[in-house]
């Protein structure tokens, strides 16, 4: 009676600790299949190699589940596309890389998350090969990988149940052209910014924005909540495990690794950020120390969840605006506005978006 007293403010904040069986069964084989084939990778053909099926594998994980083997295919196209892109243009320089993020941006904001699944992770991976091209990859190396990652992820969507088709409300042009548009300067105000003052965790914030502007209007204030916590809770929790001797730090990154990918497949939001910040931490290789990182993981949250409550808002004043016009002109030319337009487009919202 006392524990339970005791547990019920984190509890409450966090949602319930229960787990299904069947959702610890699915990120133990995910979190296994990935981890040796990685590891193979890494042995067999090179780190760059490992390095673009596990950036892959992130891109597509949620599409384990999708809703159609079409999705599955074009999600897997664009995610090539995106890696192809980044590392052509990483050896350009910071502007060709910007100029890419806001056409990036820009193509996930106008796709509807129910018609190709799941392309928050759009910028973030564009980055990241990005990165890649200047460490010394190779082209070969980077295709291959994806193919691998692709493979990984395709061959666990095939072995899971997949999910109902999404009927939802349409979304409208005007909203998605807000979207990406939010998107676009986000995403160059994180990463030109973390050029300038020398921040080297941009993609950090950068995901972090993209997920938390990607959801709907009633989950992006919880969302962002939530994500501050688990930040400052999983840095803590982190801190904590280093102390340990080896090989401790690591069996508890896959043991987080392992609870995260449960709690986010079960929707539990803020037990998945709890777990994901220590298996990110404690797999990270940095000069700096762990307390330090943790201390970046939440400077990048707290940017990341500012940038995107800003960009929201922006979205919402925007289709105010569009929306005010359109009836203002409709109500100067009847004969031409009756008929035309998009009725109750300031409406809609994103509800296909709401499992990002």
């Amino acid at each position: 009676m006392n524990k339970s007293r005791a547990d019920a403010p984190l509890r409450g904040v966090l949602g319930s600790w229960a787990l299904p069986p069947k959702a610890i069964l699915f990120a133990i084989v995910l979190v296994a299949v990935a981890a040796t084939v990685l590891g193979a990778c890494a042995a067999l053909i090179g780190p760059y190699t490992a390095t673009s099926g596990y950036l892959t594998i992130l891109f597509l994980l949620s599409i384990v589940r999708g809703q159609s083997w079409r999705a599955r295919g074009i999600s897997v196209a664009w995610s090539f596309a995106v890696a192809m892109l980044g590392f052509a243009l990483g050896g350009l320089g910071m502007p060709s890389v910007l100029a890419a993020l806001v056409v990036v941006s820009l193509v996930q904001g106008m796709t509807r998350l129910g018609e190709t699944a799941m392309l928050t992770r759009s910028p973030v991976n564009l980055l990241a090969f990005a990165s890649l091209s200047e460490s010394g990859a190779q082209l070969w190396q980077v295709l291959l990988g994806s193919a691998i990652g692709a493979g990984v992820v395709l061959g666990l969507a095939a072995l899971s149940k997949q999910r109902e088709a999404d009927h939802g409300a349409v979304t409208s042009a005007r909203e998605r052209l807000a979207y990406g548009i939010a998107t676009a300067v986000g995403a160059v105000v994180i990463v030109w910014g973390s050029e300038a003052l020398g921040f080297g965790y941009a993609g950090w914030a950068l995901l972090s924005f993209c997920i938390l502007l990607s959801a709907s209007a009633d989950q992006r204030v919880t969302r962002g909540s939530l994500r501050i916590l688990g930040s400052v809770g999983g840095a803590l929790l982190a801190v904590g495990i280093a102390m340990f001797p080896a090989p401790v730090p690591m069996l508890a990154a896959l043991v987080s690794l392992v609870l995260c990918v449960a709690y986010i497949n079960t929707g539990n939001y803020g037990l998945f950020m709890l777990f994901l910040t220590p298996a990110i931490l404690l797999t990270t290789a940095s000069e700096v120390s762990l307390a330090r990182l943790g201390v970046f993981r939440l400077e990048a949250t707290l940017v990341a969840t500012g940038l995107a409550l800003f960009g929201a808002m922006s979205i919402e004043f925007a289709l105010r605006r569009w929306a005010a016009g359109g009836r203002g002109a409709g109500s100067r030319e009847p004969g031409v506005g009756a008929g035309s337009g998009e009725p109750g487009a300031g409406s809609r919202r994103r509800e296909s978006e709401r499992e990002a």
